[in-house]
């Protein structure tokens, strides 16, 4: 039994290896389609050419993302009574992005959040972070479905309302099903039917732990608007690193319109850390504002650039925060 359980574990790990390699090489190969379109002299001149004040004051909204985000997490902690500071969730929030750059996805960085907040309430720990994630994505869809609506009645376009509303749909149906306990209960006989690994108990366990939250309306609202918050931010930094590469003539408002759209794009798992995915989305979407493909890429891997630089102050803090004994 225990041969072919590490039989079974060696090849979900070769799996899991040869996805996430094939998930860079697709990640590369829309880097390059897109890049044989476009010229790439013109990309170079204008990273080259970048304006740094602008790159210094682009550096301040994601700043201020990882705050917001260290700040949703610290709520729900708080309400859970799990006594972690907001300097340490703060500092472990740095970790988990820093992590999120080597781990197949942003998975590895919740992974860790996790490992340094659970203590010994390991159930709590992870319900608290499957409801932060959660709680992002409804901020990160009303943000989304607000930009839609936008285009759809002023410009006329719709093709990113259906992408939309099935998700917002389906993200609201995981919701009901983990925070509501009269949904759970249609499904509950399933779950228990699942002994293997003892799963069944495991996601009763985590049921229980995830409709307290159900009740809390004002922590729910609350971690929302902090989530659509977090969305502006998203958008305001690409803004500014537009203004370091030139003075063009568009306003924020495009950004608060096609940034939500493209993150929920960047959510589709096809690529690592959603390299070419994002890309792609920065062009299509900008090019109908009149930048050229050339800009938009560089506002796309500088922005990304700049995410990189601030998850790196995580990897010094890893290096110094004292780890928990699991780590």
């Amino acid at each position: 039994m225990s041969k072919r359980f590490n039989n079974g574990k060696k090849g979900k790990s070769k799996f899991t290896l040869l996805w996430s390699v094939l998930r860079i090489l697709i990640g590369i190969g829309l880097i390059a389609f897109l890049l044989t379109k476009l010229d790439v002299e013109k990309i170079v001149l204008n990273i080259k050419n970048l304006e740094i004040r602008f790159l210094a004051y682009a550096l301040i909204p994601y700043f201020f993302f990882i705050v917001v985000s260290a700040w949703r997490w610290q709520i729900l902690l708080d309400y859970k009574k799990m006594n972690i500071t907001f300097k340490d969730s703060l500092l472990i929030y740095f970790i988990a992005l820093f992590f999120n750059n080597f781990l197949p996805t942003t998975v590895g960085g919740d992974v860790m959040r996790v490992v340094y907040s659970m203590k010994d309430r390991k159930t709590d720990a992870f319900a608290i972070v499957i409801a932060d994630r959660i709680l992002g994505f409804i901020g990160l869809f009303i943000f989304g479905l607000f930009a839609v609506v936008y285009l759809y009645i002023f410009h006329k376009r719709s093709e990113f309302l259906l992408l939309m509303i099935i998700g917002f749909l389906a993200l609201l149906f995981i919701t009901f099903i983990l925070f509501s306990q009269k949904v759970y209960s249609f499904i509950n006989p399933i779950f228990a039917k699942l002994k293997f690994f003892r799963i069944g108990e495991r996601i009763n366990n985590l049921h229980k732990t995830m409709t307290e939250f159900g009740s809390a309306w004002n922590v729910i609202i609350l971690c929302i608007m902090q989530s659509m918050i977090i969305q502006a931010l998203l958008a305001a930094s690409p803004y500014l690193v537009l203004k370091s590469v030139g003075n063009y003539s568009i306003s924020i408002l495009p950004f608060f319109i096609y940034l939500p759209i493209i993150n929920v794009i960047s959510m589709i798992p096809i690529s690592f850390n959603a390299l070419g995915v994002r890309e792609n989305a920065y062009v299509i979407l900008f090019q109908r504002t009149g930048l050229s493909g050339e800009i938009a890429i560089t506002v796309s891997l500088v922005s990304f650039f700049l995410t990189f630089l601030w998850s790196l102050v995580g990897g010094i803090f890893f290096l110094f925060y004292k780890k928990p004994s699991n780590v």
